[in-house]
């Protein structure tokens, strides 16, 4: 068979990679299919440059890619706060992704007493209870207790009307904060984090109004 058996592998090499479902073995494959191959235009007559050329080229890009693909699927490390993170509030996302949305946004520690939202401002972020309660006010009273996994600034932000609840931490509370603008940009980008996220503030406003309506037999116009 001689030269030709390489051609033959390299081809044989290039059905299994269009064969495998994993983008991953389909990029190893056609690196092994390329490299191959490459005996084969070195060795003829009259060494074919245009084939050796695309094939260095073709070999290349799938080795970036292939090594991108597995830098990718190393796994991570998650902090316990950052575990909890995606306990509460993305469950349905890998670690990986939550450290993406977790990187756009700041950890605060907000101490007791210390205001979230002000009644008559807008809201320009939103922030996701990790530890700690929020209390809810309005010149009623208390509208509902806020804790983990719970958002504060959800609906205003949904909205974009003005306040007309307070927000009080009542113990020590950690929480992640994101603005506005910059989480926009970043869910543009990533529709599977968006879905995600709202999932969880759909969820989490409609807690908020059953349990605001439970306990004072009315919704208000904000339910934070």
């Amino acid at each position: 068979m001689g030269v030709n058996a390489f051609i033959h592998v390299a081809n044989i090499l290039l059905v299994l990679a269009y064969s495998v479902r994993d983008i991953l073995w389909l990029r190893v494959f056609a690196v092994l299919s390329s490299l191959i191959a490459l005996p084969y235009f070195v060795l003829q007559p009259t060494p074919q440059r245009a084939p050796i050329v695309w094939g260095i080229v073709f070999i290349g890009i799938n080795l970036y890619q292939a090594v991108r693909l597995i830098l990718e699927r190393r796994p991570v490390q998650m902090t316990r706060e950052e575990e909890e993170v995606r306990r509460l509030a993305f469950p349905d996302l890998s670690p990986r992704k939550v450290l993406e949305i977790l990187s756009i946004g700041s950890w605060n520690t907000a101490e007791p007493g210390e205001q979230l939202i002000e009644r008559g401002k807008r809201a320009e972020s939103m922030a996701l209870i990790v530890e700690g309660k929020v209390k809810v006010t309005n010149e009623n009273g208390t509208l509902a207790e806020l804790g983990a996994g719970d958002v504060v600034g959800s609906a205003l932000l949904l909205s974009g009307v003005v306040a007309d609840v307070d927000a009080f931490a009542v113990e020590r509370v950690r929480n992640v904060r994101w603005f506005t603008g910059t989480l926009e940009r970043y869910l543009n980008g990533h529709p599977e984090t968006r879905s995600a996220l709202q999932r969880h503030l759909v969820n989490d406003l409609t807690d908020k109004v059953r349990q605001m309506s439970s306990a004072h037999g009315q919704i208000p116009r904000t339910a934070n």
